[in-house]
This record gives C-alpha cells, sequence and structure tokens, in this order.
C-alpha cells in the first residue's frame, strides 16, 4: 500500500527547463561541428580539384617548354594580369654537313639522315608543312623575324640568318645522309646561315607556340606564325601580317590553320607572374618560373614550378 497516496512523481519545472537549454546546447555544438565538417571536406575537395587541374596544366606547359628551340623562350610583363610565353617548338634534330656559310649561300645541303631506321621512310613527306630549318641560334630576334618586310609571302626571313624555311627533306644518293631543301622567299632563291655551331647541331622546328594568362583563363596558340615583336592581342576579324594587326589567333581563326586551346580557367593572376625567364645563353641552361593562381569561390591555390631549359645547342 502506497505511504505517500497524494504525492505524484515526474519533473519540475525547473529540471525541464534545464534538460532543455542543456539539449538545445549540444544540439548546436554539434549542428556546427557537421556543418564546418562538411564545408572543410568541401573545401579540400575544392582545392584539391584546383590544384589537379592547375597541375595538369603547368605539366603540360613544362613538357613543351623542355621541347623548346635553344635561346627561343620569351616573356612579356604581365599587363592587366595577361601575360603570354612564348617558344619555337623542336620536331627533329641531328648533325649538318655541308650547309652555307659563305658567298650567296645555296638552295640545299645535307644532314645526318634522321630517317625511320625500321621502315627505311622519311621522317617527313616529301613537301613538309611549315617547318623550318635552324643552325646556331645565337640571337632571338634573328630567330622570330619571319616579318621580314615582304608581308605578301610572308613569312619571310632574311637571306643570311638562323633560320628559313623548308622545301623539301629527302634521302640524298648517299647512304645514311638527308637532303634539306630551303624555300627562301622570290626574288631569293638561296639561304646562308650566318655562323657554324660548335657542335654542329642541326634542328628541324615548326611554328611558334604561346601559352596566355588572360583575365580568368589559361590559353595556347599555335600555327600563328613569326612576329620579332612577341605579340599578345587576339584578332578580330581576319588577322593579317601588317603593322600593327599583328596578332594571336582568336577561336574564329581555326579554320585558317590559326589555332586558340583552352587549357584551364578559375585563374586569378592579380599581382602575381605568370611567367619568368632566368638568363638565356647557348653555353648554358634557362630558368623559367610559372605561377598560377587558381581560386573557385573561397578556395585558391597558388602553384609554383620551375622549369630547367637546355639551351646549349
Amino acid at each position: 500500500m502506497n505511504r505517500y497516496p497524494y504525492r505524484c512523481k515526474g519533473f519540475t519545472l525547473v529540471e525541464l527547463v534545464v534538460v532543455i537549454v542543456v539539449s538545445s546546447i549540444m544540439a548546436i555544438g554539434i549542428t556546427t561541428f557537421i556543418a564546418r565538417s562538411v564545408e572543410g571536406l568541401n573545401s579540400s575537395a575544392s582545392r584539391n580539384q584546383l590544384a589537379t587541374a592547375g597541375r595538369i596544366a603547368i605539366d603540360r606547359i613544362a613538357l613543351e617548354l623542355h621541347n623548346a628551340l635553344p635561346n627561343s623562350i620569351r616573356v612579356l610583363a604581365p599587363t592587366n594580369d595577361d601575360q603570354c610565353i612564348e617558344f619555337i617548338p623542336v620536331e627533329a634534330s641531328t648533325s649538318y654537313i655541308n650547309p652555307p656559310f659563305t658567298g650567296s649561300g645555296t638552295a640545299s645541303f645535307n644532314v645526318v639522315d634522321f630517317r625511320d631506321a625500321v621502315a627505311g621512310t622519311a621522317i617527313y613527306p616529301a613537301a613538309p608543312p611549315n617547318l623550318y630549318a635552324v643552325i646556331y641560334p645565337r640571337r632571338r630576334n634573328q630567330i622570330f623575324n619571319g616579318d621580314n618586310g615582304a608581308y605578301a609571302n610572308w613569312p619571310d626571313f632574311p637571306t643570311r640568318g638562323p633560320i628559313e624555311r623548308i622545301s623539301t627533306i629527302a634521302a640524298s644518293g648517299t647512304t645514311n645522309v638527308t637532303t634539306v631543301t630551303m624555300a627562301p622567299v622570290l626574288p631569293a632563291t638561296t639561304h646562308r646561315f650566318n655562323r657554324r655551331s660548335p657542335t654542329r647541331r642541326f634542328f628541324v622546328v615548326s611554328d611558334p607556340v604561346s601559352f596566355c594568362v588572360k583575365t580568368d583563363k589559361l590559353y595556347r596558340y599555335s600555327s600563328y606564325g613569326f612576329f620579332q615583336t612577341q605579340v599578345t592581342a587576339e584578332e578580330s576579324g581576319t588577322c593579317v601580317v601588317t603593322t600593327p594587326a599583328r596578332c594571336l589567333p582568336n577561336y574564329a581563326a581555326v579554320a585558317s590553320g590559326r589555332k586558340k586551346t583552352l587549357i584551364t580557367d578559375s585563374i586569378d593572376n592579380t599581382g602575381v607572374t605568370a611567367f619568368s625567364v632566368g638568363t638565356q645563353t647557348l653555353n648554358r641552361n634557362a630558368l623559367i618560373t610559372i605561377a598560377l593562381n587558381f581560386t573557385d569561390g573561397t578556395d585558391s591555390v597558388i602553384l609554383n614550378h620551375e622549369v630547367l631549359t637546355r639551351n646549349v645547342p
């Protein structure tokens, strides 16, 4: 039998209020912890995605820079956070035998064969498109001097210099020898290289390539040709080789052979120099520094990379 029939069992109002307050504090803490954990996870994933995209872009630039013609890499100072790095890619190289260095020059010369040893066929077709012969690229302004005044026959290189257009690459009548025939702009029919290479090195190169940071994107430009003065502006409409319309290609120029390719976006290089090049000489290597700041909302990742280029020809 209950000794206290009129005593009720339960919680007092004070106890109930205390439980509600404590539970609320715990719920707020747990919710904040979960929210911050999710936010941190999302931020980490975003930064990882930015870093991955940035690393892929930088690795591509570095890979192509490793294949640059000695002494051909050049950059301009940043303008409104836009900046370009330009270089001439090497397609093949070998040792020369008898190129012209004196007199009025010749139209063709021989080099050590660089043919496919298995198939026995030439690496390049009889009339290779947009290929150029280079020997001892000592001065950068001479390498890029394709706008030599004859706009109608552009690119037109001086008849005495380190570079000239190639007409054909073919096997000669001598074993292990290849004949390179040049294609100077008329009325010139011969070319004379201005200096001998200490290592007798001969390069076959193609049109220059530029990587440019423009606003928040990184582009690759190719097949636009040689300009002695480096350009960063894109074409509007038709790009012609006359002053001052020298320019990089836009998307509309793909049909003409010039190409613009988007590499990556989400870049904010405000106050950051994207490309810088150390002193380049033909008896030492050069160091190129690449710095890109990738952003996505509040997340930001700055990637710095150094590329060592081999300039000894």
